[in-house]
């Protein structure tokens, strides 16, 4: 076989592993073959054992799990990945890090030993502070319990302590969705003590979960996004507000570093004051935030979020003489 051939060959297998299929014609005129030469080389694959195949009205392409393509990193993602694993560690109990762990390493293992110790020279001189992991709580083994739920549309039995609550819930879960936001895990889903309304249920709250042989039928239009929708974080409360805070020169440079929020709009003050913007779902979760910036913080609109921040921050104050 010449060389131009096995050449083109490679390439053939190159732009068969692609994410998108390609048509015979896309692939003669990437080839710069005519299609009877593009036919004996699909052939040639065949008999080696390639494994392509052909969807039709989108054309060509290699199965995903035949092999991957080789991975050169450079050294600023080999140093990426040291970093990510440094402050992975610590969360090596929490849902997926171990095997997210697992790769990161094997793909530092591939580097070349150079770019390798470089980096690991480099790696001395930068410090990480992890997110300590929630102690006493199994939350890899409920979130795979959930998780295979989901997979199998099975209905589980949960004992679920909400934090306003004295005892446990216990309820029928229907899980439609897993949800990772703010350093913890989250299911989405309907139980049999909050009716059609699709609940957010956080994961180490969760005292016990037992999978039932009950099967339902997960809404196959179901997003995520629909249910949180404009919520400031994770709890839409089905009005939405158009939000407007001020904040003092002291912390306007801390509050401008943040996008805290998809609707986020800016306006930069002379004296160095900066008002926000938002259009939230609900105010309970953003009144939170509001506080936390105590009297640095003054919202123009609207009323209700005013008068709610002005009664904690009362309630507080009486707390606290």
């Amino acid at each position: 076989m010449g060389i131009s051939r096995v050449h083109r060959l490679i390439r053939l297998i190159t732009l068969l592993q692609s994410r998108q299929a390609k048509s015979a014609d896309e692939l003669t005129l990437d080839l710069h073959v005519s299609r009877r030469t593009l036919f004996r080389d699909l052939k040639l694959l065949e008999a080696a054992g390639v494994p392509y195949y052909h969807e039709r009205g989108k054309g060509y392409r290699i199965r995903q799990s035949y092999f991957l393509p080789p991975i050169n990193l450079t050294v600023a993602e080999t140093m990426g990945l040291m970093i990510l694993a440094k402050s992975a560690e610590a969360e090596r109990n929490r849902p997926l890090a171990p095997a997210a762990l697992s790769a990161i390493y094997k793909l530092i293992a591939i580097t070349p030993d150079p770019i390798r110790e470089a980096c690991s020279d480099l790696l001395e001189n930068i410090s990480v502070t992890p997110i300590q992991p929630v102690d006493g709580h199994d939350e890899t083994r409920v979130y795979h319990e959930l998780q295979r739920a989901i997979d199998e549309q099975l209905v589980c039995d949960v004992a679920y302590q909400s934090p306003t609550e004295d005892e446990p819930l216990t309820c029928k879960l229907m899980p439609y969705a897993m949800h990772l936001a703010n350093n913890a895990w989250y299911v989405l889903g309907k139980t049999s003590a909050h009716g059609n309304e699709v609940r957010v249920l956080k994961l180490v709250r969760f005292r016990s979960v037992e999978l039932t042989r009950r099967r339902f039928k997960r809404p196959a239009k179901f997003q995520v996004s629909d249910k949180l929708g404009l919520a400031w974080k994770l709890i839409p409360e089905g009005k939405e507000y158009n939000i407007e805070i001020e904040f003092s020169a002291k912390v306007a440079t801390n509050v401008t570093e943040v996008r805290w929020h998809s609707t986020q709009q800016i306006k930069t003050l002379d004296d160095g004051r900066c008002r926000v913007s938002f259009r939230v779902d609900g105010l309970n979760e953003i009144a939170w935030w509001v506080c936390g910036y105590a009297d640095q913080a003054r919202v123009i609109k609207p009323a209700a979020l005013r008068k709610r921040v002005r009664e904690m921050h009362e309630r507080a104050s009486k707390l606290n003489t």
